[in-house]
């Protein structure tokens, strides 16, 4: 079975940023955490259906040789992935819709593709519904397992209030992993300093086509709350509380 596995890259917020109203600037990229659990969970279900597993690093052109993708792509190798792949966004956009047209044609192929159901800069994880819905692949979201019966995956979806469904899902498929079935494995860094000097990407770069009927106003950061240090004793702190939730008409 051949196996996909989409990782992307995403702003560091502990690093913090930087925003303007044209963009938002990174201090430096990390790989997308729910992407790691799908390249994990691939690298589990290879060993399950002797399958192969390339994983797909997905980034802007400007950030094409950016150490967290480079990174990204070693750590999966690595661990066991057969093949790199890196395909090349020629021109940045936040549209979701934009990129699965334009990555759709490079991922035909696969039995399963796995990614993140959501990333840190797209909450709303439609990539992976999108990608499956232009390649005519069936789709399951909130996966956590995937195991394979009679030809057929059995996903295992998590709900809310820890809930599971299990589905028998025909592939090709495309899967939207919230976490792998067993923790992120450890690599040292001389195993990864090792893959990333021996690892081959093949590179390909695509045009992103214009959907146009949505656009960026303007970014900007919330207004910061005003906030009152209140001081002094036990009885003091009471009486200006009440003061001031009788000014909000809260009492």
């Amino acid at each position: 079975m051949k196996i996909g596995a989409i990782i992307r890259i995403v702003p560091d917020l502990v690093e913090g940023i930087e925003i303007t109203e044209e963009e938002v600037i990174p201090f430096r990229f990390v790989p997308n955490e729910r992407d790691e659990h799908a390249v994990e969970e691939a690298l589990i279900f290879k060993q399950k259906c002797n399958g192969t597993v390339e994983v797909i690093g997905l980034v802007d052109d400007e950030l094409r040789d950016d150490e967290a993708i480079e990174e990204a792509l070693a750590m999966a190798y690595a661990k066991g992935a057969d093949k790199l792949k890196k395909i090349v966004l020629m021109r940045k956009t936040f549209n979701r819709l934009e990129v699965a047209k334009a990555v759709a044609e490079y991922l035909k192929g696969y039995d399963v593709i796995m990614i993140g159901i959501q990333s840190i800069d797209s909450f709303a994880g439609y990539l992976g519904g999108m990608l499956a819905s232009l390649l005519g692949y069936n789709y399951v979201g909130g996966v956590v397992s995937v195991d394979l019966r009679d030809g057929d995956l059995i996903v295992q979806e998590e709900f809310g209030g820890g809930e599971f469904g299990e589905y028998k899902v025909k592939v090709p498929a495309v899967l939207g992993i919230v976490s792998a079935e067993k923790p992120i494995s450890f690599v040292p860094l001389t195993k990864l300093r090792q893959a990333m000097r021996s690892m081959e990407v093949e590179e390909v770069e695509v045009d992103v086509p214009e959907m146009g009927g949505v656009e960026v106003v303007r970014y900007y950061e919330p207004e910061k709350p005003e906030i009152t240090m209140i001081e002094g004793d036990v009885e003091e702190v009471a009486d200006k509380l009440v003061e001031m939730f009788k000014a909000l008409s809260l009492i």
